[in-house]
């Protein structure tokens, strides 16, 4: 079952958000409900999300800023803008950063179900895709594997990834940037590396941060947005996960 997060500071727009979805989509998806998006980066570090439904004008972290937070997490999560401010700077960023859909929140509900109608139809034809993208571009060379094109491309992707760590990431992103569809460059990412694209850039950003607390004098805030974190209370979960211990803590310990 897919799933699908709500995220709103208004609580009785966020809960009532969640009570018309989780009828709507029954047995289709599993919905949550987080009330600010510190609280959404923190259920998305621990879980898979699919839908990503969320305002953008909230207290401390947008949802703009969550938005490219959650593209480092799950590069295949849809996001949906639904919002009460028909701003055009708004919309325009919403797009730039490639949102699935943009919609205020008085165009009611039949509008907002028949969104995520379509978000669901669009992962279900991502998934499809698949197949016939591995047949068409993923037919293997004599001996097998993805081939002299494939493995060069991959290296070359993952030297921009290097070189570009503190921005946007995401897999369409990366597919946009190297020409392929996002399905077949996951697949044969993994198939020449060994690891996803999202944990090669996970290990690359935790090697850089690593090495930037040992030898440098930049600050946490500084370091979480050379590695392209939306706030420095992000990165420092994220390090924590990954290192079982703070920023701080771990250069404390290897100066």
């Amino acid at each position: 079952m897919r799933t699908l997060l709500i995220v709103d500071d208004e609580l009785l727009i966020a809960d009532g958000l969640r009570d018309l979805l989780a009828q709507a989509f029954d047995g289709q998806l599993n919905v949550l409900c987080r009330y600010s998006a510190a609280a959404a980066m923190q259920a998305a570090a621990e879980l898979p999300v699919d839908i990503l439904l969320t305002d953008i004008n909230m207290p401390n972290i947008s949802g703009l800023e969550l938005h490219r937070s959650m593209q480092a997490l799950h590069p295949a999560c849809l996001v949906i803008y639904l919002t009460g401010y028909s701003d055009f700077d708004y919309a325009r960023t919403a797009l730039d950063q490639h949102a699935f859909a943009y919609i205020l929140k008085g165009e009611g509900d039949d509008v907002i179900i028949s969104t995520v109608e379509q978000a669901l139809q669009r992962l279900s034809e991502t998934e499809k895709e698949s197949a016939q993208t591995q047949k068409e571009q993923a037919e293997p060379e004599p001996g097998g594997g993805a081939g002299d094109e494939g493995f060069a491309r991959i290296r070359f992707l993952q030297e921009y990834i290097l070189d570009h760590l503190n921005e946007d990431l995401s897999l369409n992103r990366l597919a946009e940037f190297s020409h392929l569809h996002p399905v077949y460059l996951s697949r044969v990412f993994k198939e020449i590396t060994g690891i996803t694209a999202g944990d090669f850039i996970n290990q690359a950003r935790q090697e850089k941060a690593e090495g930037l607390l040992k030898g440098s004098r930049m600050t946490v805030l500084e370091i979480s947005r050379e590695m392209g974190f939306a706030t420095d209370n992000y990165f420092c979960r994220w390090f924590r996960k990954r290192t079982g211990m703070s920023p701080e803590q771990y250069r404390r310990k290897n100066q």
